[in-house]
């Protein structure tokens, strides 16, 4: 490949361009106003561009809902679990490029030592768990991919037990919606037509209508 045929990186005004454009494009007054930040965290960080996640983290922190200790560590637990979620979509290593990015520049007042996921057990509440957020995603389109996986057993074990037990149906942090727009930003960035499918039709499921859906992935797009 020709140095003249490798894409360049997008500079930083244009990461802020992008990120005016999803959130003035993004269905807030029905899906949340506090969730297009979400979805663009997911969108980017899967997208390949980690770098981008503290740009975005330092602009959120200069609105006024944001200007305290307290508020800052809220917002870091949202960060921080929208990034953990999409390690199953998207694989360890960009999230966790983006969430050493975005440490290196939190101000030590601002910076939050909860854990989540302590005491965690792969178990079979965790797997009842994952079953029932599945449930609502796939309904009746679930037995063909269980029919699918019967013999890869390895993977449907991973997506009960792991992919939505350990990460997608924990809904403490970050809602059910909010959930989706991270899968949803994390598959759709990354060419996936099948899992993309599966999940807007997810998302239609619990309860976001068709005309926020087809928004979404026109912010996905932008």
């Amino acid at each position: 490949m020709a140095a003249n045929d490798i894409p360049r990186d997008p500079t930083d005004e244009e990461a802020l361009a992008l990120f005016k454009a999803i959130e003035e494009k993004f269905p807030a007054k029905t899906v949340g106003k506090d969730k297009w930040y979400v979805l663009t965290f997911a969108t980017i960080v899967a997208g390949g561009q980690p770098g981008f996640a503290p740009l975005l983290y330092k602009e959120l922190i200069k609105r006024p809902e944001y200007q305290t200790p307290e508020q800052r560590q809220a917002l870091m637990r949202r960060i921080r679990e929208t990034l953990f979620k999409l390690v199953c979509i998207a694989g360890v290593c960009k999230p966790l490029e983006a969430i050493f990015d975005i440490d290196a520049i939190t101000a030590p007042q601002d910076k939050d030592y909860s854990f989540s996921r302590e005491g965690w057990q792969c178990d079979e509440a965790n797997r009842q768990r994952g079953f029932q957020w599945q449930d609502q995603l796939y309904k009746h389109n679930q037995a063909s991919i269980d029919n699918a996986l019967s013999s890869q057993k390895d993977f449907d074990w991973v997506s009960k037990n792991i992919s939505y037990g350990l990460y997608l149906s924990d809904h403490r942090i970050l809602d059910d919606v909010e959930t989706e727009l991270v899968v949803l930003g994390g598959i759709m960035i990354q060419n996936l037509p099948r899992e993309t499918g599966w999940h807007l039709r997810g998302t239609r499921r619990i309860g976001v209508s068709k005309e926020d859906v087809e928004t979404i992935q026109q912010c996905v797009r932008c």
